[in-house]
């Protein structure tokens, strides 16, 4: 089985539900499943907005208490991956409450909760993120970095009963801002086979891709909307050899490309991509579009909408990571990632819905009999 590596930030969520995300003022209407760093927000928003602003009108609208659950889209991946019995490892950002068991995580604290449930990491408290350069290479080389001057940052998931949704990230006081600055831990990557890259600090996750690409690892990117700027995806496109992303996100990699259509990203690189899965989690389908223009289809398959649609992409993420491990082709694994993205459908919170092997199994006799489990 090969071994992957998942880098992306870490983050506490806090739900809010809203009765309409179209009762917001207009000025949200362009950030309709995109995040808003909270760096940005007067940027983004206009001068008259702040945090302060932006979270007063979300408790004004929220149609009952927040909520907590485990957070960040690199932990859920790396999390899935795991309860499906494979091989993985984290290099991720916490802060100094990377243990505190918050009202709403199931299974206590976050790091013990990933250790607990073998998701592989190697530890380094980092007592003061503004002297970076001072630290020594044990530090430098580990994966994971505990920042003892910040908390782990809130990533707030606002959901109306129609279930639209933006997010809002907390890169100022939450420690995943300091990937900004964090060097890329080059002897993590030395005996893995994958690279998956999702929301982090832009730098940070180019460097990560360039790393693996010069170590001769096959690289997975989920595109999100976080850290995504035209530098980047002009070195993620070229170097990755399967894509993942939703219509939105992919089309924000075209725009930024200045292409027309997404078949034209396969024109920037001679090579990669292989692939782009293009996922609707909202239709319960999957379509794989390979640079030969040849297009499969995986779904639809009906979804019970008992949850939230949030984290359903890092069910799918984690899904195809787990087939592809296991040697299966793209189009096997996206299967496996529809059935945790049917799972994560059902319940609030993303890593409550992660599939065990045999639950994997029984979803799949149930949509997909006539192809064999592999």
């Amino acid at each position: 089985m090969s071994h992957i590596i998942v880098v992306g930030s870490t983050g506490k969520d806090e739900h809010f539900k809203i009765g309409s995300f179209y009762k917001l003022p207009k000025i949200f209407y362009p950030f309709l499943k995109k995040t808003i760093p909270v760096s940005k927000i007067s940027e983004l928003l206009g001068s008259e907005w702040d945090r302060n602003k932006v979270y007063s009108l979300l408790r004004s609208n929220s149609l009952s208490p927040a909520k907590y659950s485990y957070g960040g889209r690199a932990p859920h991946v790396a999390y899935g991956v795991a309860r499906l019995g494979g091989r993985v490892r984290l290099i991720t950002t916490f802060g100094r409450d990377y243990d505190s068991p918050y009202p709403g995580f199931f299974n206590g604290g976050y790091y013990s909760h990933l250790t607990k449930s073998n998701v592989g990491m190697r530890m380094a408290r980092v007592e003061d993120s503004s002297r970076i350069n001072t630290l020594n290479s044990e530090v430098l080389n580990a994966g994971v970095w505990v920042v003892m001057d910040k908390t782990t940052s809130t990533i707030t998931c606002v959901k109306d009963t129609e279930n639209n949704e933006f997010f809002i990230i907390d890169d100022v006081d939450g420690a995943s801002g300091v990937e900004k600055l964090r060097p890329v831990p080059e002897p993590e990557f030395e005996s893995a086979d994958f690279l998956f890259v999702t929301s982090s600090e832009t730098v940070f996750m180019k460097n990560s891709i360039l790393t693996a690409r010069k170590t001769g690892m096959d690289v997975v990117v989920d595109v999100a909307s976080y850290g995504v700027t035209e530098d980047y995806v002009r070195i993620m496109v070229p170097n990755s050899k399967i894509i993942l992303g939703n219509h939105i996100e992919i089309k924000q990699v075209a725009d930024l490309l200045g292409l027309n259509s997404m078949r034209e990203i396969f024109t920037i690189g001679s090579e990669y991509p292989e692939a782009i899965v293009l996922e609707d989690k909202m239709t319960g389908l999957i379509e794989v579009h390979r640079r030969d223009s040849e297009i499969s289809k995986i779904g639809p398959i009906r979804l019970e909408k008992t949850g939230s649609p949030i984290g359903c992409c890092d069910g799918i993420a984690a899904g195809v990571l787990s087939g592809l491990q296991r040697g299966l082709t793209l189009e096997e694994s996206c299967r496996i990632g529809l059935l945790e993205a049917f799972s994560i459908w059902r319940v609030e919170g993303v890593q409550e819905g992660m599939l065990s092997i045999r639950e994997l199994e029984e979803l799949h006799h149930r949509f997909f009999a006539k192809e064999p489990f592999v």
